[in-house]
């Protein structure tokens, strides 16, 4: 997601109000394989007399190929949110509040307009105090079209159930583009809503480096479509073979 010239220069040429690419793979990883990915994610909101900024320092998404259609996932959130009043500081809180863990599963590969398919699940760990009533979940179904060599139409769907027991519906669908086997681009819609209303609506933009067989790093800029908020983020993946090492 950077080269943070050109990000700037594509979010300019879509000419869209522009988190982070957030779409989930639609296919496990491999086989003995352990893939970490960092990630940092940087937040502006505004509001009327106020200002809150959230830092994610980083998050750790940690995958493991059990078998070949099996993958074990751990999400560790961290984020520092500062809040300002008048631009003066009234708040500096650092949070690791729950934990995520879970699983994805292969369901089938594409075939023709078929999408390639997969069902991720999570349960959502408060880090605090632990008990039944407080423990949320993440169910997605993550689908993939590949349309050429070069593009790949992604997208999720699915349910997050907090651990208050706040229930959001979710889609992301992401386009995704690699011209050869160095960089990748991508351009990302991102929604959560209930059967009342839309919570959240983002676009997002951006790029990503091959660095080589086991390092990836990914920048991506963003904005909210229903709030005076806007993003920049960075991930960088880490690829394993557990089998070789």
């Amino acid at each position: 997601m950077k080269d943070l010239g050109l990000v700037v220069f594509t979010v300019f040429l879509l000419q869209f109000k522009l988190i982070g690419q957030t779409v989930e793979p639609s296919k496990a990883v491999d086989k003995n394989n352990l893939q970490l990915e960092f990630e940092t994610l940087y937040s502006v909101e505004n509001e009327t007399s106020s200002k809150t900024t959230s830092w994610s320092i980083p998050n750790v998404l940690i995958r493991y190929g059990m078998s070949n259609n099996i993958e074990l996932q751990l999400h560790t959130p961290f984020t520092k949110e500062r809040c300002f009043v008048d631009n003066e500081l009234t708040s500096n809180i650092f949070k690791f509040e729950e934990v995520e863990i879970g699983a994805s599963i292969n369901l089938w590969k594409q075939n023709k307009l078929i999408p390639e398919a997969a069902i991720m699940t999570r349960i959502v760990l408060p880090t605090k105090t632990f008990n039944s009533k407080g423990v949320g979940n993440v169910v997605s179904l993550n689908l993939s079209n590949l349309i050429s060599n070069k593009i790949c139409l992604n997208y999720n769907v699915g349910t997050t159930t907090d651990i208050n027991k706040s229930t959001t519906g979710f889609y992301v669908v992401n386009m995704y583009y690699e011209p050869n086997s160095k960089v990748h681009f991508f351009i990302e819609n991102s929604s959560g809503f209930t059967l009342k209303k839309t919570e959240s609506s983002c676009l997002s933009t951006g790029l990503g480096v091959n660095l080589n067989d086991f390092f990836t790093v990914d920048f991506s800029v963003a904005k909210s479509l229903k709030n005076k908020m806007f993003y920049v983020g960075a991930i960088l993946t880490w690829v394993i073979n557990t089998e070789k090492s």
